[in-house]
């Protein structure tokens, strides 16, 4: 009896209280069909004004190097305490010194041989006057010669002297020609013998001054004033003509060379240098380099000086050269001076372009287009780059876009009548939305307060509907076995 009951009572039991949860428990959630639509960012176009800062780098190199050279053979005998690799040094400082005793030497020697030619020309000129004194005897000596012979001719054709006493007188008078004409021609060579002695004197007088000049080429100065780079030698080393001391470089102004694009040199607008015309400096660009691979940060502000004379044949770029001056003097805000060989970066002030669009990147689209926002719709607009930075892309356009509604978001499909949502326009949606909800949800809190009144006047305690059943379901229960017996009894009774 009782399996039978416990199952018949559950089940009730069970429908009763599903009931009970449908009417009490909350209704679904009805939502409103909301078409999703693409949400961007904008922003207002305007044109303005754009310098354009073009970034390279480049390596800095001496604005004037050299090696010094020994121009005399020697040992090293002393040494400045500013020969010293990283040393700065004085124009005519001297460096080093030779061993000068071989040097004053030679010096001595020169100047004995000048005095020994110069003695030579003077006992020439004494020669040359005593010649002219026998030239003049010998001129006397044939004047009586001739008075002589007209004297003895006259004799002779008298016939008071012989034939062999004519013929003795004119053999003199040819003996004393012969030696004026010797005379004069020993004369005529003194000019050449002076010009040879004067030549040997000024020879001389230039191996003296060749040897002295030597003499302080010992002395090794500086040619400007520079910094020691590499010292090649040191005190006691003996060095010959030719050999390499030391490599220095001046301290006054440094180069850097920055390779540029064809694209970027053309944005400078730098005057070109023609074989016929100079360049003003002054309108050259100025430079801004830094040194971003150190902690310290420091800078140096230099100038465009020149270009490089060709492309390089497989970067196609061109070399500018920038010139900073007096980088290695002290001064605010650089805690180190420029070093030979260091990597700068550096910023180039360029052109300015007027009446452009300073854009996003994001913003530009294949480089060639922008989006805007008209009516809600996308459209878009072709647009004309003229230049490229990390931050912004600059922008022309034949169409005047001023005002209009820049997108800035970038959708991977985007087309002409494309209608999207702004940010703001979402966020009202979403405002309206939210309170939309909390409308509806304060609806269905009072409806549901509302059906809770009624139930509660309706209510049944389910105890109470649980015995009553039991009880309906006993007095059932009775009749139909009052049923079974009234048939049984009947059929007993056909039986008999």
């Amino acid at each position: 009896m009782l399996k039978t009951i416990i199952p018949i009572l559950v089940l009730i039991g069970a429908v009763f209280l599903g009931k009970y949860f449908m009417e009490t428990g909350p209704e679904a959630r009805k939502r409103p069909f909301v078409r999703n639509l693409p949400v961007v960012e904008v922003m207002s176009l305007k044109t303005e004004p754009y310098t354009v800062f073009i970034k390279t780098s480049g390596i800095v190199k001496a604005g004037t190097s050299s090696d010094i050279v020994s121009e005399v053979s020697g040992r090293i005998v002393k040494i400045s305490d500013n020969f010293q690799e990283g040393s700065y040094f004085d124009k005519n400082q001297t460096l080093l010194q030779i061993d000068q005793s071989t040097l004053l030497s030679n010096v001595e020697i020169a100047k004995s041989e000048v005095a020994v030619n110069k003695a030579s020309l003077v006992q020439l000129d004494a020669e040359q006057r005593s010649n002219l004194n026998s030239i003049k005897l010998a001129q006397q000596n044939l004047s009586i010669g001739y008075k002589e012979l007209k004297r003895v001719r006259a004799l002779f054709k008298r016939k008071t002297i012989s034939r062999s006493a004519l013929d003795s007188e004119e053999q003199r008078i040819n003996q004393l020609q012969q030696a004026l004409q010797n005379q004069k021609g020993t004369q005529s060579t003194f000019a050449s013998r002076k010009s040879a002695i004067q030549a040997r004197i000024n020879s001389s007088q230039s191996r003296v001054k060749q040897e002295e000049l030597k003499l302080t080429k010992a002395r090794i100065k500086a040619p400007y004033a520079g910094r020691v780079l590499k010292k090649h030698v040191d005190i006691g080393q003996f060095v010959s003509t030719g050999t390499r001391l030391a490599e220095t470089f001046a301290t006054d102004f440094v180069n850097v060379e920055l390779p540029l694009s064809l694209n970027e040199y053309e944005l400078l607008g730098m005057p070109e240098a023609f074989i016929n015309s100079k360049i003003n400096t002054e309108k050259m660009p100025e430079v801004t380099l830094t040194n971003t691979n150190s902690l310290r940060q420091d800078s140096w502000k230099g100038r465009v000086v020149r270009t490089g004379a060709a492309l390089d044949a497989q970067s196609r770029q061109i070399n500018v050269i920038v010139r900073v001056d007096n980088p290695y003097k002290a001064r605010e805000g650089i805690s180190a001076p420029i070093r030979i060989g260091q990597y700068l970066e550096a910023e180039i002030q360029g052109r300015t372009f007027s009446d452009v669009y300073v854009l996003p990147p994001v913003a530009v689209i294949y480089n060639r287009e922008v989006r805007l926002l008209k009516d809600g719709k996308i459209k878009i607009v072709p647009v004309e780059v003229v230049w490229n930075s990390n931050n912004s892309t600059i922008v022309r356009s034949k169409e005047n876009i001023v005002g209009e509604q820049l997108i800035l978001t970038n959708l991977t499909q985007a087309v002409n009548g494309l209608e999207v949502l702004t940010v703001e326009q979402q966020k009202k949606r979403i405002k309206a939305q939210a309170k939309e909800q909390e409308a509806r949800a304060k609806r269905k809190k009072e409806k549901s307060k509302q059906a809770e009144k009624e139930r509660k006047k309706t209510r049944v305690i389910p105890e109470q509907i649980s015995r009553k059943n039991i009880e309906l379901k006993e007095q059932e229960n009775m009749k139909k076995r009052q049923l079974k017996q009234d048939k049984s009894k009947e059929l007993l009774e056909k039986a008999k």
